[in-house]
């Protein structure tokens, strides 16, 4: 019986003595050019230019599968270096092509650079040796000292021979890797004039910001303009022969049969997955990582983080050594304080789709609760928040740091409960899934193809009829002809506004029959009407559960208020605040949660503003799918039916600063990043605090400008299309019914949508990077563009859904 894989072996062996001819390199351009030869310490230059290269402490080295000579950088004071002359000094295109493996990947390693950090000057290739970043960053700065970086979503394998491509044209940046432009879905345009310096170009060099690499060179070329994509696969193709073996046509037949073209046997198919530990892996056929599920892990209130300890696991499916084809299933049980956890795994065609849950044995306060998943993972549907770090994805069933619950002490002093209330027998779950050769799909943060959300929150405090008026329509003569043309209304622009339901010290409310004649217009207009506690005098001991019990069916008979904003809390005064007493049940004078409940209230301002992030974004992590630091569910904050509430998070700008925020250049920040934002203020306060700010008095009343002209620069924006206007609530409605929509790949470029609400999802909108037509069920959807991103949405109905993408 004969031996395939001692044949192989012996085939492989005789096809090394057939040295393969080398084809020309594309020469255009060619500033200088190097093959992996030593001769007397220096690299010879074959571009004609005479850009020799000198080397320290570098070796020679040759592969044994082709007989191709390379050259050898310890990471340790060894280089190249081509000295600096007008010829290298590029400040126009640029063409960097570098054939060889990195050994050792380090922290901005440099493969080729010419470039110094402090001086803010020149091009840099590196690499990451971030575990999961195993990658190539192209950097350069601009004429203006401007750093532009761009790195390829391409993984490398230590000790793997790569040929690198980094091209700039004055315009945009792209990353080729054997010939694939790793940037086609990410293209940087930095649109902007190279740097020179007068720093030689050096290889494996540790210079200005960057460090010394172990790698190992086969060839290197630069060229003062940037190659098009065919020639960079010309010259890919040209030198494939240094580290690729190049067999008898029947060898080559005879070992695909046999193992096909990668690592994994041709009957796996083109990629498996393995279990080890507690960790499942994915690879390609070449035996490259393509994700991985990694060792989960949790936190307690008072505790450190603390893996899981794998107690259990099951894998099955078509064998190969460790791995398992598609088609296979792993599953595995894990055990932790006070928790059970079950991790079910499946491995199709096209995806990696994991389901966890977490049972807790006994009552818990848990901080955090999560598994890490590496790769374009997206989470869709289930408990908890999953946050992204690079391309690692915490998939959390819990996490306390994200949906805290604050109250307020007597001193008036917050207290942030930074953990959730688990009880025994409580399963949280959600699923990831992790698309192997189809685009990553993301929800967006609103509907309809808007790429942002503002929403006003407007507080109580001090208003009249006049103020009102004038904020709503320009001004409060009606006789006017500006009246109508101006403020929120005049600009088609709706809110979430509070107002008192009695009268008193602190502001009109509904008894004065000319304010509430306003609050129905406004209703009338789509805006929301709520309750900033019940009276404006709200202090230490007012309101009781009595008078709020009173004024509470007003809102619901009046306005359907489903919503509430405290006020009156500063000190600690103790009254019905939700964030004082008002859900203390041991309060029988001020506990109003049972009043709240019945009278359909849903939503509550957390009693927390965040800074402004992004623009007018309060959004402060990047996280998969929709905002869940906006918006969240504590289980410190339920009703008496312990039924959680939804809390929500504003930003306010203190001392007036409001008109420093929404300006044009901030808006499209915003819009760049699909930001959301709950804006905390009091636009009608008729008070000293806020003269001349938001209106000025006089008769008439009339608006200020600049912020009647800021309501119109977010009224253009929400008419265009970029930026949704909703009402705090409406944007929770939004939120809670698109949380609810499962998505899976089920197919190359192509999805199956759940949606697990009982009623449809108006405008429920997704992304993806790059340019496609989508189509759901068969039929076209309306798309559009931001940046890189293809924007997309449809009315989804109950049920399930195909979706399809095809690249344009």
């Amino acid at each position: 019986m004969i031996n395939i894989s001692k044949v192989l072996l012996g085939l492989l062996l005789l096809s090394m003595l057939a040295f393969p001819g080398v084809a020309s390199p594309v020469t255009n351009g060619l500033v200088a050019s190097y093959n992996g030869n030593i001769t007397d310490n220096i690299l010879l230059d074959e571009s004609g230019n005479h850009n020799n290269g000198y080397l320290i402490n570098a070796t020679q080295g040759m592969l044994l599968s082709t007989g191709a000579n390379y050259v050898s950088f310890s990471g340790s004071n060894s280089q190249a270096n081509i000295l600096n002359n007008a010829n290298t000094n590029i400040t126009s295109e640029i063409s960097i092509e570098f054939i060889g493996s990195i050994n050792e990947f380090s922290s901005y390693g440099a493969i080729v650079s010419k470039y110094s950090d402090e001086e803010g000057t020149g091009w840099y290739l590196s690499c990451r040796s971030d575990p999961s970043l195993k990658k190539i960053v192209f950097g350069l700065y601009d004429s203006d000292g401007v750093l532009h970086h761009f790195r390829s979503d391409i993984p490398f394998v230590a000790g793997q021979v790569y040929d690198i491509v980094a091209t700039y044209d004055g315009n945009i940046a792209h990353v080729y890797v054997n010939g694939v432009d790793s940037s086609t879905d990410n293209s940087p345009i930095w649109a902007a004039s190279m740097s020179g310096n007068n720093y030689n170009t050096s290889i494996a060099y540790a210079e200005n910001g960057l460090n010394y690499l172990n790698c190992n060179m086969l060839a290197f070329r630069l060229y003062d303009r940037a190659l098009t994509s065919s020639e960079v696969q010309q010259n890919y193709q040209n030198d494939r022969w240094r580290y690729v073996p190049e067999l008898p046509s029947d060898i080559v037949d005879l070992k695909k049969k046999a193992y096909g073209d990668g690592g994994l046997p041709r009957y796996m198919g083109s990629h498996a997955m393995s279990q080890s530990g507690s960790g499942v892996s994915v690879v390609d056929s070449n035996m490259s990582s393509l994700g991985s599920v990694s060792t989960p892990y949790y936190q307690d209130n008072g505790s450190e983080e603390t893996n899981y300890v794998l107690s259990d696991f099951l894998i099955s499916g078509v064998k190969w050594k460790n791995y398992y084809a598609p088609g296979s299933s792993a599953s595995l049980s894990f055990s932790g304080n006070n928790r059970n956890r079950l991790e079910d795994i499946s491995l199709t065609n096209n995806s990696l789709h994991l389901s966890n849950s977490v049972t807790y044995t006994a009552d818990s306060l848990v901080r955090k609760d999560a598994v890490p998943v590496t790769g374009n993972a997206f989470q869709f549907y289930g408990d908890g928040l999953n946050t992204i770090s690079e391309d690692t994805v915490q998939a959390y069933t819990d996490n306390g740091e994200i949906q805290s619950d604050c109250i307020l002490d007597s001193s008036g002093a917050a207290i942030y409960n930074y953990y959730q209330n688990r009880t025994s027998g409580t399963t949280r779950s959600n699923s990831v899934e992790l698309p192997l050769f189809s685009p990553q799909l993301t929800p967006m943060p609103c509907p309809s193809g808007y790429f942002g959300s503002l929403s006003f929150a407007i507080h109580a405090d001090a208003q009249d009829p006049d103020s009102l008026k004038t904020m709503m329509y320009g001004t409060n003569d009606v006789n006017n002809s500006t009246y109508g043309t101006k403020g929120y209304i005049g600009h088609g622009l709706i809110c979430t506004w509070a107002a008192f339901a009695a009268s008193s010290g602190g502001g009109v409310g509904f008894d004065n029959a000319s304010f509430k004649s306003i609050l129905d217009d406004m209703q009338e207009e789509g805006f929301e009407i709520i309750p900033h506690n019940v009276i404006g005098s709200a202090g230490e001991g007012n309101p009781t559960r009595e008078t709020t019990g009173y004024y509470l069916p007003l809102y619901s008979s009046s306005y359907s208020s489903q919503n509430w904003i405290d006020h009156g809390l500063n000190g600690g005064n103790r009254n019905t605040g939700l964030k004082s007493l008002g859900l203390d049940k041991n309060s029988p004078q001020y506990y109003i949660g049972d009043l709240m409940r019945e009278y359909g209230f849903q939503y509550a301002w957390a009693y927390q503003d965040v800074p402004v992030r992004n623009g007018l974004s309060t959004s402060r992590i990047q996280s998969l799918g929709l905002p869940y630091d906006v918006v969240w569910t504590n289980t410190n904050f339920t009703w008496d039916n312990g039924t959680p509430m939804y809390e929500w998070t504003s930003t306010w700008a203190p001392d007036k600063t409001a008109l420093d925020y929404f300006n044009k250049e901030t808006l499209q920040t915003m819009v760049n990043s699909y930001g959301v934002c709950f804006w905390h203020d009091y636009t009608a306060q008729n008070d000293a605090t806020f003269e001349d700010y938001y209106f000025t008095k006089g008769n008439p009343y009339s608006i200020n400008e600049k912020y009647d002209n800021l309501l119109l620069n977010i009224s253009e924006q929400n008419a265009a299309g970029r930026i949704w206007n909703p009402t705090v609530s409406q944007y929770i409605d939004y939120w809670r019914a698109a949380c609810n929509v499962e998505c899976k790949c089920t197919g190359q470029d192509t999805y199956t949508l759940i949606n697990h609400n009982s009623d449809p999802v108006p405008g429920y909108a997704m992304r993806v990077t790059g340019s496609y037509t989508v189509k759901i069920d068969g039929n076209d959807l309306t798309t559009k563009k931001n940046g890189n991103d293809t924007v997309f949405w449809m009315d989804l109905s109950p049920g399930t859904h195909l979706l399809t993408l095809a690249r344009i």
